[in-house]
């Protein structure tokens, strides 16, 4: 960029808006701004709080393509998720409670609670749900030894009435602890070796003897080591061989049920349960392996990216701006001293340093900014002004002012400064980039502000988990898009300003 012509700020803004990049890069930023005032009103930081946990995404199917990408499905319709709501709540689970005092034929009278737990959905979509997960909480008396939990069964229907217990067991915790009864995707459990007397094992057991008992299998094959069991497929799936593989399977449509019977030995035991079938597409930007709603990130990597890049170029460039023109206002040993310290800047590797120093403390973003602003105290910006200042104090203002007994100060801030500012302006959105891609580079290294979803981050996450490879595509296109829409918006602001202050492309 050659040395500009200075001419003042009000004029070089309203010159620089006015050509066609200026008016794009406007118009891109100004959307940018909008979207960072409105993120909080779609998703409250409380959310954003959360982003490190699993507790507050666990709703959400994982790995789950956009719900728009349906229209490159070849006309299947894919599955949305389904929410089986627990009982007492509009459209949730019905409830049948009866409670009966038995005798056991000594003069003995023992207290019985009978509780069914239904809930009918239908399932039209033309591929298979993601996972299925069935929520119970009990309650029930749990004294120690005299602890005595209630008998529960977890009984699958399908619309060709083939019925299918899932589970037979007690539950282990009692009042409005969960009992997860369980997450039937196929690769969360071990297959070949699970842990016995567990939920999954016992599910998976129990898929087994009814593929043998509806002769879609051998008792030989169903127990081979190597016998792979998709519950999310064989329970959606037409009952023949073909199950056995999603690739041959065919979905069963139609209306589903799930029931879950207790038998209880306490007047005052009870139970509500709630269950997810899960979709394998979500919302407009998909999900990632951690169940996060990749939009959320997505909304907050923007007012992120915004807040850090524009502070950043905005508090470096001002101080290297200041500098430059002392610089070249006092000259001497005030010159030679900025203008070494600049030298010595300019060779420090800034993104190693900080590499090293993620590594030791890991930093918040807060923390990465005000190291950054402590590496660009003097750098390149310093030298370009100290040219500038140097042409702008022969000029005869300067003189005029001299003459009347202005201070060296006065005439700095007062008439040298503002020639400056235009320039200014100019290198502040051209760095800004530069330090939008910062943020996402040590994020992307897993470097970066673990609590807030950037988008580096969120790129960060996909390259650790394979997405490229796996052909989540979701979970990449969209945060290397907002890096791209933000820093070309700055980058066609500062060619407007250089346009408008560099004498070469104002001839053109």
């Amino acid at each position: 960029m050659a040395a500009p012509v200075p001419i003042g700020l009000k004029a070089a803004l309203l010159d620089a808006v006015r050509t066609k990049s200026g008016m794009v890069g406007t118009g891109m930023l100004g959307f940018l701004i909008l979207l960072a005032i409105l993120v909080p009103v779609f998703a409250p930081y409380d959310v954003i709080k959360a982003w490190g946990g699993t507790d507050a995404w666990q709703d959400n199917p994982k790995l789950a393509a956009p719900e728009w990408s349906e229209v490159f499905s070849g006309g299947k319709h894919l599955p949305r998720t389904i929410f089986l709501t627990p009982a007492g709540t509009p459209g949730g689970f019905l409830k049948f409670r009866t409670t009966e005092n038995v005798s056991d034929g000594k003069g003995n009278w023992n207290n019985f609670t009978f509780l069914g737990l239904k809930k009918t959905f239908g399932f039209q979509a033309d591929d298979f749900p993601s996972e299925m997960t069935v929520y119970l909480n009990t309650m029930f008396t749990q004294a120690g030894n005299l602890s005595k939990p209630p008998a529960i069964s977890v009984i699958f229907q399908r619309p060709d009435n083939k019925n299918l217990t899932l589970l037979d067991d007690t539950p282990r915790l009692s009042t409005t602890d969960i009992n997860r009864f369980p997450n039937t995707k196929s690769n969360a459990y071990a297959v070949s070796q699970p842990i016995k007397d567990t939920p999954s094992y016992k599910i998976l057991d129990n898929l087994r003897e009814w593929l043998i008992a509806n002769n879609v299998t051998t008792r030989a094959e169903a127990y081979d080591p190597q016998f792979y069991v998709q519950p999310e497929v064989l329970l959606f799936a037409q009952l023949d061989r073909s199950m056995l593989s999603k690739s041959t399977a065919h979905v069963l449509k139609g209306d589903y049920s799930l029931r879950i019977e207790l038998v209880g030995f306490e007047n005052t035991d009870d139970a509500n349960a709630r269950g997810i079938v899960f979709g394998t597409v979500f919302g407009l930007a998909g999900t990632d392996d951690a169940r996060h709603d990749l939009l959320v990130g997505l909304l907050w990597g923007a007012p992120v990216a915004l807040a850090f890049g524009t502070a950043g170029a905005l508090v470096v460039v001002l101080i290297q701006m200041i500098l430059g023109a002392i610089s070249g206002w006092y000259g001497g040993a005030v010159d030679e001293l900025v203008q070494r310290a600049a030298d010595f800047y300019l060779i420090i590797p800034t993104l190693p340093i900080l590499i090293l120093i993620s590594l030791l403390y890991r930093p918040s973003i807060v923390a990465i900014l005000f190291i950054l602003v402590a590496f660009g105290i003097v750098g390149s910006t310093t030298k370009v002004v100290r040219s500038i200042v140097l042409q702008v104090k022969e000029e005869q203002f300067i003189e005029a002012a001299r003459s009347y007994g202005a201070k060296k100060t006065r005439i700095l801030f007062r008439y040298i400064l503002p020639r400056v500012m235009p320039y200014t302006f100019a290198l502040i959105a051209l760095t800004v980039p530069a330090f939008i891609f910062l943020e996402a580079s040590l994020s992307f290294l897993g470097l970066g502000d673990p609590v807030l979803p950037t988008w580096g981050h969120t790129l960060g996450l996909a390259y650790n988990n394979g997405a490229l490879f796996y052909g989540f595509w979701w979970w990449i296109v969209f945060p290397v898009v907002g890096i791209i829409f933000a820093t070309i918006a700055f980058a066609l602001l500062g060619y407007a300003f250089d346009k408008v202050l560099n004498p070469r492309l104002r001839e053109q």
